[in-house]
């Protein structure tokens, strides 16, 4: 796995991949995201080392997912949405939002993917949710301008660590000239709209 979630962020063999919900109003979650859902994972009776752990504000229940696959490949993606905290790139710093909103993407891949790859993978995820923000006309609540994401998204993507059987090779790289690239920007592209639409 590859992300910047709170908990296990990093590039990471992991078991157990959370996207936890929480109320706006817990003190602990906001003041210590990492410890916090180290004790949610600990109770649930996973080990948190082996765990990464995303956190959001958005009701899960309402996750959107969608899947791309072709020619033997395919690529699953989970998005939860909220964008009261609706950002531009490049906007001026600030403190969170009085509710902060978070976009969460997660994207999962059933080839293994090399580092090179995985970095891809991440920057294309972001970009499709920067088009599914744009595309849904949503606004900075710093500039006004067009939101590309908001100032707490996370996203994380999953690959299986090792080729599985034989004929399935490591994808060295997974840009938008590869069929890697197509379905994961394809996946992520869909779940990202639905989560948006059913947030709004």
């Amino acid at each position: 796995m590859l992300s910047w979630a709170p908990l296990g962020a990093g590039a990471r063999i992991v078991r157990v991949l959370a996207n936890h919900q929480v109320d706006l109003d817990n003190r602990d979650a906001m003041r210590a995201p990492r410890s916090y859902l180290a004790a949610v994972v600990r109770n649930a009776g996973h080990d948190p080392a082996r765990t990464v752990a995303l956190m959001t504000g958005a009701e899960v229940a309402r996750v959107a997912y969608a899947t791309a696959a072709r020619d033997g490949v395919g690529v699953g993606a989970w998005c939860t949405a909220g964008f009261s905290n609706a950002l531009r790139v490049g906007d001026r710093a600030g403190p969170f939002a009085a509710r902060p909103g978070t976009i969460n993407l997660i994207v999962m891949i059933d080839r293994p993917l090399a580092a090179p790859a995985m970095v891809e993978a991440a920057a294309l995820a972001a970009e499709a949710r920067t088009l599914a923000v744009l595309e849904a006309g949503i606004a900075s609540v710093q500039s006004g301008a067009p939101a590309t994401g908001t100032g707490t998204d996370c996203i994380a993507v999953a690959a299986p660590a090792r080729a599985r059987g034989p004929g399935e090779r490591t994808e060295r790289w997974c840009g938008m000239h590869t069929l890697a690239g197509e379905l994961i920007g394809r996946a992520a592209l869909a779940s990202c709209r639905q989560a948006i639409a059913r947030a709004r």
